[in-house]
């Protein structure tokens, strides 16, 4: 039976894959379901912030931030991680700016001093103030850990861990990557997207597209045996190598590290690539910065910091033909968003789930998005 009692829109998804349509327009388009999605996915769950190399050393910190809420990680003296709003307790202004090593907390502003755990050290005036009590004033802690060498945030003090969350993913991510532990970052590439993050999230989860639009990509890996896999909070992909050539896309070591493609999925808005060859990983993760506008970051690791001829090959092979082409479907996908013609189409899933054709890890994705606004 379709579900459409609670929901702030009406849409015709359904629990079983099989029988569901895609999201209506509006989940796309209306700026009250970003407004709702703000509290009720992106402040309430695990957000990716950086590669645990970044906070390996006491006193190192970074900042990020989802939205207007800024987030500072530090790495305390006793080797503690911990996060907090980037925000001074005394009369609001941001605490520190991008990325960096300090042995304590000075507010521009007042020059309030914090430890790096968060406790207040001293507030200018403060010991002049009756009745002043320093625990008052400490910053607002916010929760966050580390795991697959990843540094998460996650603005609900009561969410799962992350751990929990996603567990398994970082056993099965070392599977094929059995030197994760040892890879660093090398580049990153930023794009700016006209459309929605759901639209982008869709795209990245299915295939169905692949053979139509990705033809070098389609090169690269053995699309006939592409396989999507879906968990509670993630989905796995996974495909053999495919030519290794160079012929279409580039050229890839076929006894490299890794031998298949692999893409994972992580709710809301993470994602790892790794393509056959050398042993590598694309993070690739998303900024909503409006119902019909995205930041696209993808970070890339290597085992050394310069990439190789390879490495090269595969980030300008994303810079300049992949991602392009995905952002090409995505903002046109999201004009025809806007059409009245448009009432949400069926979800292409058979029983087989056959891989490069069946939509059943966006089914995941959009069952998600409805349960987190109160809408299934």
């Amino acid at each position: 039976m379709l579900n459409t009692k609670a929901a702030p829109f009406p849409h015709k998804f359904h629990s079983d894959p099989e029988q569901s349509y895609a999201l209506t327009a509006p989940y796309y388009t209306d700026p009250q379901i970003f407004e709702i999605e703000r509290e009720a996915i992106f402040f309430k769950n695990w957000i990716f912030a950086c590669h645990a190399e970044k906070l390996r050393q006491p006193g190192s910190y970074f900042t990020y931030a989802i939205l207007d809420q800024e987030v500072l990680i530090t790495r305390t003296k006793d080797n503690q991680l911990k996060a907090f709003y980037n925000v001074c307790p005394h009369r609001g202004h941001q605490l520190l700016e991008g990325e960096g090593k300090k042995a304590t907390i000075v507010c521009p502003y007042h020059a309030w001093t914090f430890q790096m755990d968060g406790e207040l050290i001293k507030g200018r005036g403060a010991d002049k103030v009756k009745g002043f009590d320093h625990k008052e004033h400490c910053l607002t802690p916010v929760r966050v850990e580390e795991y697959a060498n990843l540094i998460f945030f996650n603005l609900d003090r009561d969410a799962q861990p992350a751990h929990v969350m996603y567990n398994g993913l970082e056993q099965d991510l070392k599977r094929y990557i059995p030197e994760l532990d040892k890879l660093t970052f090398s580049h990153r590439l930023k794009f700016e997207v006209k459309a929605n993050w759901k639209v982008v999230i869709d795209n990245f989860l299915e295939c169905n597209h692949c053979s139509h639009t990705h033809p070098a990509l389609c090169d690269l890996i053995d699309l006939k045996n592409y396989k999507s896999y879906i968990y509670d909070y993630y989905s796995s992909h996974t495909a053999p190598m495919g030519n290794s050539d160079g012929k279409v896309a580039y050229k890839i070591d076929p006894n490299g590290g890794n031998q298949n493609f692999i893409a994972y999925w992580l709710w809301p808005l993470t994602m790892f690539n790794a393509n056959p060859g050398e042993t590598a990983l694309q993070i690739f993760h998303i900024m909503p910065t409006g119902p019909d506008t995205t930041i696209e970051y993808f970070d890339f690791y290597f085992l050394d910091k310069e990439p190789t001829e390879e490495g090269w090959a595969g980030i300008n092979y994303m810079k300049n033909v992949l991602n392009p082409e995905d952002i090409s479907i995505c903002e046109a996908v999201h004009k025809g968003l806007k059409s009245k013609g448009y009432a949400g189409g069926r979800l292409i899933v058979d029983e087989e789930r056959t891989g490069d054709i069946s939509e059943h890890a966006l089914h995941h994705f959009q069952g998600l998005v409805l349960q987190a606004l109160n809408a299934r």
